[in-house]
Parts: structure tokens; C-alpha cells; sequence
């Protein structure tokens, strides 16, 4: 299933709604006069209208008008329900919206008009409607309102309408919306007992056979005359998310039981007597056993998510072999973020032999590709998942169609170091979808649907209850889609799908426990269903590749294809107009011996030949290769080349050969600093038109270079992006990687860089992004001496804002506590029945860790300036510790206070005493940092002490009263 099915409900302001990018404002009562009224409100909606609901409550039915005309019956409800109105207001008009009230009554209304990420608008019921008589907020009481979204349900979590409970059918047909000319119908619904469905497929009599979320299997048989039996077949295969007939047999990849097996039916009796298990993989089952597929070569096409691990007898001569992080500057977070235990390839694609004799790794580099599907031509293809947590921030990637390739690597990485798409060593998406959440997909041949249809590859997205058919392009470059909605309605919990042997289309819904429903879609229009032959232009184009590919002798869908030689390898590489071929190529190249062609490589005059022998080189050589590799970019193809395509390209083999053979020498570095420094920030060449779009990555990829290169220009040189920066992307972008720099700031960059980070605070992300602003603000503040920190106190920890983002994590709430706001919390708390794990996470974000020793935990940091905590509710009770916390510089033991000297030269140091005999006084700046500052006493001119103290105030200000709470439990649990 996808992510968005494994995740827990969590409430509205974290993940359950973590792409919406604001939260709804709150509708009003609107009160009808004695004789009735209609309340009105013009809706206009530009561009791509993705879903839009009508949320309504009411005391009475209210009628639902539509350009005055009455389009449905909403009936009197306590709690919201909801209206899909997305073919009504998706055409780019006008139109007026109206509730139609009877007297005495009252209603109130949120309507939803959901574009993209970035698109998400409210209108609610208020003083602006045409005949408003306000009767007062519906959230004047919390308990009782009726547009709290953890009761009612917005497009992102429709899906919850089909929970248990919910509704006990399967979404009526009829409110679907379709194309012209087509036509829905609702087979079945799941019985009680049948469980949720998670997968379909049609066995060789034409029968339905149905994977079961918990356990087991079904068969469906459909009688002529409208019967059906249903019959259990299989109780004992966990969670088949995978089923395909194929060879005389019944192949399921079962997620839970954690193995692909192949079941045979010997006898034709319809029991499975035989059950062989042809691979075995540990490893989670959230991004688990997915999707299984036939190949065109006869061997089962298996996709995997980034929580299963590879099997053990895994063929060593696999096409992806040579994956590895390749970040130029790993992040300390990422094995504690979200899936931060993916190991490398993450979410992968196998081919196995039927006979389970051979397991084949043949891409990876995916988060959780749950389906997979080959068109025509033998190419394949997958809808894969995005990181919905990660919207906002500069590694989030939408939900894309991949064209998957032997060998390709298409990026995923846990945490932040996921590869951007234009990184010459992945691989572009066909379509990026955007707020989707994938689950099945297959191409529309053998439908008996306009010939538009039967070429289009069918997606199904699960939690915004849709198909979207995606119509490919001319594929002699690259393949390219468009997409159109096919189905969508509310709920559709969409999970599997396929044309059956009859022409029809045919899909379950169910995941997570909903209730499940077994639909066909049949065309009946007017239009012809002939399938069209192929235009002589996308017959030609691919022809045209496929002759670039047999050329070249590349890598081939066939095990037996023969070894590519140098010379047709080396014709291949520079094929820009081409990037498939071009990739095939450098893939290729990786599987020759780099001792016949590293001289080549290093040798080659041909920029666009010579850039990816030397990306391959640093994949597959040594560290021998590193500086013949860096001396070859800095003296023949500086990365400051004309061309933007190429300008990236050479930054990323520099990342791949300094991330895979370590530091360059100092010759080297210095060399790569000079250059960078006078090209940063890019600036184009005379003539050339850069984008800002492609500034942004240019300019963040060498950032991230001058960083790694310990740039003491890089902090000024930034400053002036950083300051123009208006995406979230940038903003957050250039203080993540300077936080990595401790020493060179003015007290005014740093200034500069928390504002940036309080101004991306303000704008539309999920939690990671959140939660790396505060991370981010956390490193950049612990690096600070004490006087800044007093100096920067109001922009490192702001004000809450008027209007706060729906996606701030749970803390994330820059209050600025008073003991007088805690203390009528202290004498109820019990510590003993605190949260530890909340406790812990509160010390860090507190920066308590930073300084002191708060417990004898390993995992946790372990300061050693402030004084020892650990045995600290001995001395303090609850009360006077967190009056030490919120007001540190009240007493201040003589041991931790700074000095401050004023010297002959003007200058003034400040930091604690580490040192001094007749000559000498050493003082530590910055009680986090190692350095010391050694002064001559006869420079001394002036010597005092501080009274403010080197704690900073204002550190338990992002967190909630619950973890403040929590700290200080921890404390008196340490006794």
C-alpha cells in the first residue's frame, strides 16, 4: 500500500493533511429569515482544479444551488458531509454557489478548491455571501464543531468516508464523474467477512480472483444472469498486494508472509495444491511486497518499496550494481528521519524466472513503487511515491511516472539525500502527477474504448479517489505525458486495476480497512473503438531509438544480449538529444574494466564524450582516480562551461568522486576554491538567458561545494542570494548548509540567515520542512557566543506568527513561557506517568544536551560546559528549576560565569576562563566549540564579570507545555 495508507491518523496540523498548504479558515452560521433564504457566493477557479468539495452543516435540509439551479438535497447533519463538485467548477467560469435555506434554520459551509501543492483555496460561509445574517462562529463550541477535521473529511482524506462505520456499500456509481460516453458500475461490494481488498486479477476462465488486506484469498465467479459466488481459495498467504496468472500458475507476492510465491493448480480443479516460494525478503512490509507484472520476456516483474530488503540470492551480475549515497556532504539527520532505516537501493524493481532460478535487481533508487506496467514496445514503466512530509523543502520530489531502465538508479535516498531529478547520474520522470498517492497502474491496451483511451497509461490514486489516464508522447527522445482525470469520486479508495478479457475496465477499492467495491467502466458513446494505428512520426521515432540502442550494443531487456564493446559504448555517450541512450551508454561503460578506458577517459578533447567517461570513472574507479579526475574538470572542462546541462554535470562528478574517494589534495582543493568562489553566484555568460529556476540549482550545487571546500567567502557570498530568496525551497536551503560552517559569520549574516529561516516558517511546507527549519535554527543558535545570542534573541526565536502554517510540528509554538503561564501546571503533574521519549526529544530541542549532562543515556549528547543535571532535582525542586531554566541569569554560579576584557587595541573578548598564570589569560569564546582565544595580560586593559549568563534565555520557547512538563520530570526521575 502506499505510504499514505501505512501512516496513523494523525490530527490535521502534522501529516494526515500534509500537502494542503494552508489551514481552512472558519466558516460562520448563517441564520435564514422567518420566510426562508439563499445565501450566495461567486466562485471562480484558474488552472488545474484538482478536486473541489462542499462541506456543509445544517439544523434543517438546506438545497445546494448551482448558478441558481438546484443540483442537490443536503440533509441535516451535525457533523459536515461533503459534496464533490469538481466537474461543476473545474472549467475556468464563474459561477455562483448557493445554499438555500428554510426558515428559521441555520447552515454554514467550507468549500475546498484543491489545485496543487502549492494551490489550495477555502471560501467559507461569512459576511461576504449575498443575504448573511451571521449567527456566529461554528467553532465557538471545540466539542460540538462541525467542521473539525478529524470528523469530516476534505478531499486529501475521503478515503476515510469508506472506514468502517462510514458506510456499510461500496460508493454508489452513479456519483462518479467519467469521460463523455462512459459508464460505471458497482459489481460488488465486500461482505462482511470478505475484508478489505488490495489486489485483482483475472485467471484464465475469466474469473476475479481478490487479495485480501489481513489474510488470504477469494475467487469471484460472475454468472451470466448477474450471480455471483465467492469462494475463499487461500487463507494463509499474508497481505497479497501482488497477483498475477502466468505461466499455468498463480503467481502472489504475499507483503506480511514476506515471499513471492508461484501457486499450481495441477488438476483444473480450482484448488491450488501445489505452493512454491520462489523468493524470500526481509526487511519492512509498510514500503513492502507490491505489485507483480509479466514481462515481455516471460519473467515476473516484481516492485518493491525502500522497506524491503534484497533477496540473499541476488544475481552478482545484476544490471544495478554500483548504487551508493554519493552525497557530498552527509546529513547527520537523516538516519532519524522518516524512514530512516532504507538501506540502499530503497524501492527497487526484480526480474524473477518463473521458476524462481534466477533473481535479477534491474533498477532502484524508488520510495514505493506499488504497481508496474509494460507498454507496447517492451518498455517499462511505474508510478512512484513522493515523500508527502517533505513538501516545501529543497529534496522533496512529487509523485512521478518513471520509466524504468535497466540499470537506473532514480535517486530515492532517505532523509535529505535524495538526488534532485536533473543529477546527471538518475534519470527524469515521463509526468510528474503532484498530490497523488500511488497505487495500481496499466497501459489501456485490448479496451474497447476510443482509440485515445486504449493507448493511455491508467494510474490509480488512492487517497484522492481518482484514475488519471496519461497520454504519452512521441518516444524517440524521452517519453512525455499528459494527464486527464478518467475516474474520481468520493470516496474512491482506488487499489487495483486492470482491463478485463470483456473490453472493460475493471478496479477494486479498499487499503487500510475500508470498505471495499469491485467496479467496471464501459464505454457506450458514439466514437469509434477501433484501435488506431500508430502515426508513421511515433513509429519512426522509435525506431529511431531502438536503432540507437542496437548500435550501440547496449544493455538489453534479454539476459543472453551480448557485451557492449568500447568503441560503440563511446559513439553513445554524448547523445544528449537522447538522455535514454546516453544513459544506457554510461551504464554500459560501468561494466567494462575502467583499465581499458581510464586513459581514454582522462584523455578524451570531446566535452560532451569526455563528461560522462569521467562520471563513470568516479563511479567505478579508485581513489587513484580522484585527482586525475578533479585536475582534468579545473584545467580542461571547468565547470563554469557555457552550458547549464553541462555546468550541473561537472558539478556532480565532482560531488561523486570527492563523496566516493574522499578529500582532494590541497592542491586540488585549492584549485576547485579558486574557481568556485569567482563563479558564485552564477552570473551566465554574455548572452545566455538563465532562468531563475536555473540559477537556483546551479548556484545551491555550488554552495554545497564551497561548504565542503571550507570556503571562507562562502557565508558573504551567499548572503545577497539568501536575501533574495522568495521560495521555501531557497530560503531553507542555504542555512542548511551553512549551518555546517562555525567560524567566519558577522553578527549581521547570522542575523540574516534567522530571518530567512523565520520567513520560510511563515510559508507552505509538511513536517520535515518544519522540522528542519527548527533543527537548522537549533545548530546555527548552539554556535553563537553568549552576547550574540542575547543580541540575536528576537529573530532566533520569534513570535509566534498572527497565522501559523497547519504543518508546524507538535511544539512547534514559540511561546514565550513565564512561570507564572506553567506554574498552576507543576503542583497537579505527576511525574512518574510523564513521557520519557518526549522528555528526551525536549532536551534537544532545548539545547539542554548542548551543555550539560543530563543522564547517564549513551544516546543522548553530553555537554560538559554547564553544571552537571543529573542529580540536580536533589538540589532544586520542580518550581525553582524551571525558574533557573526561564530566567538563567537570576543566579549564576560563580564557576560559569563569563569574563570580559578590554584590551589596548580596542578590542573586547568575552568567554569563560579556562586558564591563566603570570602572563597569560586563555578564555573559550564559545562554551560549544573547541577553540580557545590566548590574550597577553599586558594587552589587558580593562578585566570584568558578567551578569548575564552564558545560558541563553528563551530555550523553552518551541516547545509545548506538555514537554516542558516532561523535562522536568525527567529530572526528578533521574533521583
Amino acid at each position: 500500500m502506499p505510504c499514505r495508507l501505512l501512516l496513523p491518523l494523525l490530527f490535521f496540523a502534522t501529516v494526515c493533511h500534509a500537502q494542503m498548504a494552508n489551514r481552512p479558515p472558519v466558516p460562520q452560521w448563517l441564520a435564514a429569515a422567518k420566510d426562508g433564504t439563499t445565501f450566495t457566493h461567486a466562485v471562480k477557479h484558474e488552472g488545474k482544479l484538482l478536486k473541489a468539495v462542499l462541506l456543509c452543516a445544517s439544523d434543517a435540509s438546506v438545497e445546494l444551488l448551482l448558478d441558481g439551479k438546484s443540483i442537490a438535497t443536503l440533509k441535516a447533519a451535525e457533523t459536515a458531509t461533503g459534496t464533490d463538485l469538481t466537474r461543476q467548477l473545474g472549467d475556468g467560469q464563474e459561477h455562483q454557489v448557493g445554499l438555500r435555506v428554510p426558515a428559521g434554520a441555520k447552515a454554514a459551509a467550507l468549500l475546498e478548491l484543491n489545485g496543487d501543492l502549492a494551490a489550495v483555496r477555502w471560501i467559507v460561509t461569512d459576511a461576504t455571501w449575498a443575504n448573511a445574517m451571521v449567527a456566529g462562529p461554528t467553532d465557538a463550541d471545540p466539542a460540538k464543531n462541525p467542521f473539525d477535521l478529524k470528523k469530516t473529511f476534505d478531499a486529501y482524506n475521503s478515503w476515510q468516508l469508506a472506514k468502517p462505520g462510514a458506510q456499510n456499500q461500496a460508493t454508489d456509481p452513479a456519483t462518479l464523474t467519467l469521460p463523455p460516453g462512459f459508464k460505471a458500475e458497482l459489481i460488488r461490494s465486500a461482505q462482511p467477512g470478505e475484508d478489505s481488498w488490495v489486489s485483482m486479477a483475472f485467471d484464465p476462465q475469466g474469473r476475479i480472483t481478490l487479495g485480501k488486506e489481513k489474510k488470504g484469498l477469494l475467487r469471484l465467479t460472475l454468472g451470466g444472469s448477474g450471480e455471483q459466488k465467492i469462494e475463499e481459495i487461500d487463507n494463509e498467504l499474508l497481505e497479497c498486494r501482488g497477483l498475477l496468472y502466468a505461466h499455468g500458475s498463480l503467481f502472489a507476492n504475499a507483503n506480511n508472509t514476506k515471499a513471492l510465491f508461484r501457486l499450481t493448480d495441477a488438476d483444473g480443479d480450482g484448488i491450488f495444491e501445489k505452493r512454491q516460494e520462489l523468493m524470500r525478503t526481509e526487511g519492512g512490509v509498510g514500503h513492502g511486497r507490491n505489485h507483480i507484472k509479466l514481462g515481455p520476456d516471460g519473467d515476473i516483474y516484481v516492485a518493491h518499496g525502500n522497506n524491503v530488503l534484497l533477496p540473499k540470492n541476488l544475481d552478482p551480475d545484476s544490471p544495478l550494481k554500483n548504487y551508493a549515497p554519493d552525497q557530498l556532504i552527509p546529513n547527520p539527520w537523516d538516519s532519524s528521519m522518516f524512514d530512516g532505516n532504507v538501506e540502499l537501493p530503497a524501492g527497487h524493481i526484480l526480474k524473477v524466472k518463473p521458476d524462481g532460478s534466477k533473481i535479477t535487481l534491474l533498477a532502484g533508487g524508488l520510495r514505493n513503487p506499488l504497481d508496474i506496467a509494460f507498454n507496447q514496445e517492451g518498455d517499462l514503466f511505474t508510478f512512484d511515491a513522493d515523500m508527502e512530509r517533505d513538501v516545501g523543502t529543497p529534496w522533496y520530489m512529487p509523485t512521478r511516472v518513471l520509466q524504468i531502465v535497466p540499470g537506473g538508479d532514480y535517486g530515492w535516498r532517505r532523509g535529505t539525500g535524495r538526488y534532485p531529478a536533473w543529477y546527471a547520474d538518475t534519470l527524469p520522470s515521463v509526468i510528474d502527477i503532484g498530490l497523488s498517492s500511488p497505487t495500481g497502474i496499466y497501459f489501456g491496451y485490448t479496451a474497447k474504448f476510443p482509440a485515445k483511451y486504449q493507448n493511455a497509461l491508467y494510474l490509480l490514486d488512492w487517497s484522492y479517489g481518482r484514475i488519471i489516464a496519461v497520454h504519452l508522447d512521441d518516444a524517440s527522445v524521452w517519453y512525455r505525458g499528459e494527464q486527464e482525470p478518467f475516474v474520481s469520486g468520493r470516496p474512491l479508495n482506488v487499489t487495483d486495476g486492470c482491463i478485463g478479457p470483456d473490453g472493460a475496465m475493471w478496479f477494486i477499492t479498499g487499503g487500510r480497512g475500508t470498505q471495499s467495491g469491485l467496479y467496471r467502466v464501459s464505454y457506450a458513446g458514439t466514437e469509434s473503438t477501433v484501435a488506431e494505428p500508430r502515426s508513421n512520426d511515433i513509429e519512426y521515432g522509435i525506431q529511431i531509438r531502438r536503432l540507437a540502442e542496437l548500435k550501440g550494443h547496449l544493455m538489453q531487456w534479454p539476459d543472453d544480449g551480448p557485451e557492449p564493446s568500447l568503441s560503440s559504448v563511446w559513439y553513445s555517450l554524448p547523445d544528449f538529444k537522447r538522455p535514454l541512450v546516453a544513459y544506457e551508454a554510461r551504464m554500459a561503460l560501468e561494466r567494462i574494466p575502467p583499465a581499458s578506458w581510464r586513459e581514454k577517459a582522462l584523455t578524451e578533447e570531446k566535452r560532451s564524450t569526455a563528461l560522462p567517461a569521467l562520471l563513470a570513472l568516479a563511479r567505478v574507479g579508485d581513489a587513484s582516480d580522484l585527482s586525475p579526475i578533479l585536475q582534468r574538470l579545473t584545467t580542461r572542462f571547468p565547470w563554469y562551461v557555457p552550458h547549464t546541462r553541462e555546468r550541473l554535470m561537472i558539478l556532480r562528478i565532482i560531488a561523486v568522486a570527492c563523496a566516493r574517494f574522499g578529500r582532494p589534495s590541497a592542491q586540488d582543493e585549492l584549485r576547485l576554491l579558486e574557481q568556485t568562489e569567482t563563479h558564485y553566484p552564477v552570473q551566465g555568460w554574455e548572452g545566455e538567458i538563465i532562468t531563475p529556476e536555473s540559477a537556483a540549482l546551479q548556484n545551491r550545487e555550488a554552495c554545497r561545494l564551497l561548504v565542503y571546500l571550507h570556503s571562507p567567502k562562502v557565508i558573504e557570498k551567499t548572503m545577497p542570494l539568501l536575501t533574495a530568496a522568495t521560495t521555501s525551497e531557497d530560503l531553507l536551503y542555504y542555512p542548511f548548509m551553512l549551518r555546517y560552517l562555525k567560524d567566519g559569520w558577522t553578527l549581521e549574516q547570522r542575523r540574516v540567515v534567522f530571518e530567512a529561516l523565520n520567513k520560510a516558517e511563515k510559508m507552505n511546507g509538511a513536517s520535515t520542512f518544519f522540522k528542519a527549519i527548527s533543527d537548522t535554527r537549533s545548530e546555527l543558535a548552539s554556535a553563537l557566543k553568549p552576547e550574540e545570542a542575547v543580541k540575536l534573541a528576537a529573530v532566533i526565536q520569534p513570535a509566534k506568527p498572527a497565522v501559523l502554517s497547519a504543518h508546524a510540528l507538535p511544539g512547534h509554538t514559540f511561546k514565550n513561557w513565564t512561570l507564572d503561564d506553567l506554574a498552576p501546571l507543576l503542583a497537579k503533574m505527576d511525574a512518574k506517568t510523564r513521557n520519557r521519549d518526549s522528555a528526551k526529544d525536549a532536551l534537544i530541542r532545548a539545547q539542554c544536551v548542548f551543555c550539560h549532562r543530563v543522564s547517564n543515556d549513551p544516546a543522548l549528547p553530553a555537554g560538559v560546559f554547564g553544571p552537571d543535571l543529573v542529580q540536580v532535582s536533589a538540589r532544586f525542586n520542580r518550581r525553582d528549576l524551571l525558574d533557573h531554566i526561564l530566567n538563567p541569569s537570576k543566579f549564576i554560579d560563580e564557576k560559569y560565569r563569563f569574563v570580559t576584557l578590554k584590551l589596548s587595541d580596542g578590542k573586547t573578548i568575552t568567554g569563560s576562563l579556562e586558564s591563566e598564570d603570570d602572563e597569560r589569560v586563555v578564555l573559550k569564546p564559545n562554551p560549544l566549540a573547541t577553540q580557545t582565544t590566548e590574550v597577553a595580560k599586558a594587552m589587558i586593559k580593562e578585566r570584568s564579570v558578567s551578569e548575564i549568563s552564558p545560558m541563553p534565555v528563551g530555550l523553552l520557547n518551541p516547545l509545548k507545555a506538555e514537554q516542558i512538563l516532561d523535562l522536568l520530570a525527567w529530572f526528578e526521575n533521574l533521583k
